[in-house]
């Protein structure tokens, strides 16, 4: 298929127009009656365009407007302030040394991809490797960064000299549309990198200002593409999800930069007065994005958290909301980061890099005042962040004493989060699970799917997101059989007709989350499967017994013959399977995992191995996924037993044992109560677990809608539960020796 497009268009006057002259732009569209540009308006009474030009770039010299987190007139001291102080900090330093490489035309994309250019000779609008993803990452600028730090660190104008001409190429060479012909089309001029490029290039745009490499013709370039940008953001920004919310942040950035624009000021009172409105619809109250994505509940947040110090560097009034929903939302992301400090995988989220993730938390403990924050952070304020918050926050921030959190089980209901850790080390065993909804196409139909840690490994992995287009590896990765959980009768958890405007994904109900001394247990329900001719209901609890193993119970409700299939997927290596004794292992340096199926008597009960696609960091890569295949007519149950071994070395000899429990004088079913002995060396468990005390079926009415929570059912008491030779009334049962 050949796509005609902006790249193809974009010099075509019937699709982009020219950028205006010097002269209509300072008359039709700056402010010459605010204060402080009367030196402009007399410039252009005398018909002294270059004057006027001049005038108006001294204004922004001057620094008498506050219009960034720093002006232009703070840039001499913070150099100083930075070489002093950060001139041997190691991310200045790689500042310098991406810097360099971008000044040399090697340019940093994403996922770890890079283009050349040659002497300056860019290429804005082709398309790199496999995916258009990278030439989007070329276009919005999140790079030019280091171009500024490391000018700020070094004072080396080839850095200016370099920021120039790539923002005249730039410019130059991608003009604007003239309508909405490309807003669907991911491109140069698609709203999201319009938006994006209005928050990403002002750092730069204000530390080289005062360079004599950044000249006056590109600076005047500069500013009226920045209204180019706004008008298009303007008129084209999204209604939905993380794309609105950046290209308002975008807008209001832009805004505050450039106040002398005629339009300015209403764009900031649109950008103030709908954005609240999109954080709202993204971000759900226990502070989880919409979109079931760690990944993107970051994007959202960092709209927040560039915005919370700009509006009170700038004494901009705006909703108090911003901060308490910002602040929940840094709760969710500290229970969400892995021992080793990155996102799950979960949804389209990829490897991020560590570091960048405690700089997040740096600033939410700087912005809060709060210790468990910093404990996710760095012990010393970063240097990324000196360009946020001034050289004022070091010593503030390096007076804030780090506190381990205290909570090691978390659980966002709503959003569908259940995070539970052995402790707060980089080696720590730590589960996730999702069990909740998921709204638009970053989503994946993952209810109930778990991803698992030890000893810093991630032993059960999520396929990741791959890349955007639709093809079949996206398609794999985005199914239910590419997660942790179980597809019923071979079909996804929810249908997905076209790739980004996909229904919600499964209603999903938290029924219980509690933390004890010898464990964590939580228990959920998906019913993306009520919708066959005989619905099913899927619902998994979780037991973590502190700190040996994680029973999984997968329990379904149903009254005709399904066939069920549990994946559980392992890292990239060797899986060790002894079918005959229903376990699996990995064979990995260092950390290691176990797998463990208690035999379903008189079942169908199929154990094999396939291949998988895990995506990393832009590649894809074959691993060993094992699935566990079980047809059964009416209600049914799979038990699995994931025994970590962080330490490495020999796996010790765990051994599963069915047992009974009874009610009413008779023994119940595994799909009634789960009653199982779990040995070790030098130590046994008695497990119980109850499943007839909470009648799922009863979240949804006889119409197909969720009732509402104070009409459900209360769980059920329990009464005469016979197990390990005891009496019992409660649903989870532990008897260690």
């Amino acid at each position: 298929m050949i796509e005609i497009g902006y790249k193809d268009l974009r010099h075509n006057p019937d699709f982009t127009q020219p950028q205006m002259s010097d002269e209509a732009f300072i008359r039709q569209e700056l402010d010459a009656e605010r204060p402080g540009m009367e030196r402009v308006r007399e410039c252009m009474d005398l018909g002294d365009v270059v004057g006027a030009r001049d005038a108006y770039l001294a204004l922004i010299d001057a620094s008498v407007t506050k219009r960034y987190y720093f002006n232009v007139g703070d840039v001499p001291s913070l150099m100083a302030y930075a070489r002093e102080r950060y001139g041997d900090d190691e991310e200045a330093k790689l500042s310098v040394v991406e810097a360099d490489r971008i000044v040399a035309g090697d340019i940093p994309l994403f996922k770890g991809k890079r283009v050349q250019f040659q002497a300056g000779q860019y290429d804005w609008n082709s398309w790199l490797y496999d995916s258009s993803q990278y030439q989007l990452h070329l276009t919005r600028f999140v790079y030019v960064k280091h171009l500024a730090r490391a000018y700020c660190v070094t004072g080396d104008e080839k850095y200016a000299a370099c920021w120039n001409e790539m923002m005249r190429d730039f410019i130059d060479d991608n003009p604007v549309p003239v309508d909405d012909t490309f807003r669907a089309q991911h491109c140069t001029w698609d709203p999201l990198s319009v938006g994006v490029r209005l928050f990403m290039l002002p750092e730069a745009f204000m530390t080289f200002w005062g360079s004599a490499s950044f000249t006056p013709e590109v600076k005047m370039k500069m500013i009226k593409s920045f209204h180019e940008h706004g008008c298009y953001v303007r008129s084209f920004h999204a209604h939905h999800g993380n794309h609105a919310t950046m290209q308002l942040r975008g807008l209001i950035q832009v805004a505050l930069l450039l106040p002398e624009l005629k339009v300015s000021s209403a764009w900031l009172s649109y950008g103030l007065k709908e954005l609240p409105s999109y954080i709202q619809q993204n971000v759900y109250e226990d502070g989880v994005q919409f979109e079931a994505s760690p990944n993107y509940h970051l994007v959202v947040m960092r709209d927040l958290f560039e915005l919370v110090p700009l509006f009170q560097t700038l004494d901009v009034e705006v909703e108090s909301s911003y901060e308490q929903v910002l602040e929940q939302m840094y709760v969710v992301l500290l229970h969400m980061l892995t021992p080793e400090g990155n996102l799950p995988r979960f949804g389209d989220t990829d490897v991020h890099v560590p570091s960048e993730l405690r700089t997040t938390m740096s600033l939410g403990a700087y912005l809060y005042n709060r210790a468990d924050f910093k404990y996710g952070g760095h012990a010393k304020l970063p240097f990324s962040l000196l360009w946020r918050l001034g050289p004022q926050a070091v010593e503030r921030y390096e007076q804030l004493t780090a506190e381990m959190p205290k909570e090691t089980l978390a659980c966002f209901p709503i959003g569908g989060y259940i995070l539970s850790r052995e402790d707060w080390k980089q080696d720590a065993l730590y589960m996730g699970m999702r069990a909740g909804v998921g709204i638009n196409g970053h989503a994946h139909s993952d209810a109930l799917s778990l991803i698992m840690y030890a000893g810093g490994k991630e032993l059960l992995p999520d396929s990741g997101m791959g890349l955007f287009e639709w093809n079949k590896e996206r398609k794999y990765t985005v199914s239910t059989r590419a997660h942790n959980t179980v597809v019923v009768d071979g079909q996804d958890q929810h249908v997905r007709g076209l790739h980004w405007n996909a229904p919600p994904t499964a209603a999903c109900k938290v029924w219980d989350v509690r933390s004890k001394a010898q464990y964590d247990y939580w228990f959920a329900s998906h019913y993306g499967y009520t919708r066959y001719d005989d619905p099913v209901i899927h619902s998994r609890k979780v037991l973590f017994v502190k700190n040996r193993y994680w029973l999984i119970v997968d329990l379904f409700e149903a009254k005709d013959l399904h066939r069920y299939e549990q994946y559980y997927h392992l890292p990239c290596g060797e899986a060790i399977c002894d079918w005959q004794g229903k376990r699996v292992r990995t064979h990995l340096e260092g950390a290691n995992v176990q797998l463990l199926y208690p035999p379903q008597a008189g079942q169908e009960d199929v154990l094999t191995v396939e291949s998988g696609l895990l995506f990393l960091q832009g590649e894809y890569y074959t691993n060993p996924v094992i699935k566990r295949s079980l047809s059964v007519r009416g209600k049914a149950s799979m038990e699995t037993v994931v025994v970590p071994n962080k330490e490495g070395g020999t796996q010790s000899r765990v051994v599963v044992h069915r047992t009974s429990a009874h009610m009413q004088g008779r023994e119940l079913a595994p799909w009634e109560a789960t009653a199982l002995r779990i040995e070790g060396e030098g130590w046994s468990d008695e497990i119980c677990l109850y499943h007839g005390h909470v009648d799922v079926a009863s979240y949804l009415d006889h119409t197909g809608n969720i009732v509402s929570a104070s009409l459900l059912p209360k769980p059920r008491a329990i009464e005469g539960l016979i197990f390990a030779g005891d009496l019992h009334s409660e649903d989870v049962i532990l008897k260690s020796e």
